[in-house]
């Protein structure tokens, strides 16, 4: 059996400048691809969409959906993602983070896979001051509020991780827009800069043991 999923090894770190939602996530799907098929190694990225919204596949009873008549009206794009679950707000001031990783041969249950997806992230913050946690079944909260929405999915060879960073968005934007599911709390910013965040996860990850090799940004 190969090795734990986030047991440290070499990973590759892309921060990409395009903005465009669908080439975003056309993006994580060609990585998804690559790292399950062994082209690529284990993969961190951080990316930024332009205002959207970012839908799962399917709207379902306890997920968060959105507000499909004012989406129109104000001309708001909503692209679907591979990964379940609701609906999420993004702009610029938003950071979008993903962790592609070699799986153990065993497809993780959902919460397990949550939790050690997002242990980099909040630890990255926590070194910040941020003071983050994880909180089930899968956002990161600051001081009782949602500053991270997570989904997932996964193969036996190949755990995706990825997930929304609220640093600066538009949140009367996004409380307009969104209808949150039932016992979520309400939504802040961090209000810390996006390259902050980036150095503080490339400090953690080696501090976690992990050989990290700058990939380079891609604009397309």
């Amino acid at each position: 059996m190969s090795a734990h999923p986030l047991e440290p090894r070499e990973v590759l770190f892309y921060s990409d400048d395009a903005t465009d939602p669908a080439t975003n996530l056309r993006r994580e799907a060609e990585i998804f691809e690559d790292v399950d098929a062994g082209r690529l190694p284990e993969v961190v990225r951080l990316w930024v969409n332009s205002r959207c919204l970012v839908r799962g596949p399917a709207k379902a009873r306890g997920y968060g959906w959105y507000d499909e008549k004012l989406a129109d009206e104000m001309k708001i794009p909503v692209i679907t993602r591979a990964t379940g679950g609701g609906v999420v707000y993004q702009d610029e001031g938003n950071l979008n983070w993903s962790f592609f990783f070699r799986n153990s041969g065993r497809l993780l249950a959902p919460p397990a896979a949550f939790e050690l997806g997002s242990r980099s992230i909040i630890d990255a913050l926590n070194s910040l001051g941020v003071g983050a946690r994880f909180s089930p079944p899968n956002r990161i909260d600051v001081s009782g509020r949602k500053v991270s929405g997570l989904a997932a999915r996964s193969t036996p060879r190949t755990l995706l991780v990825h997930g929304t960073l609220l640093l600066n968005a538009d949140l009367q934007a996004l409380n307009r827009l969104c209808i949150p599911p039932s016992g979520c709390p309400p939504v802040a910013n961090i209000g810390i800069s996006a390259d902050a965040l980036k150095d503080a996860l490339v400090s953690s990850l080696a501090k976690s043991g992990w050989k990290v090799k700058a990939a380079g940004a891609r604009t397309a």
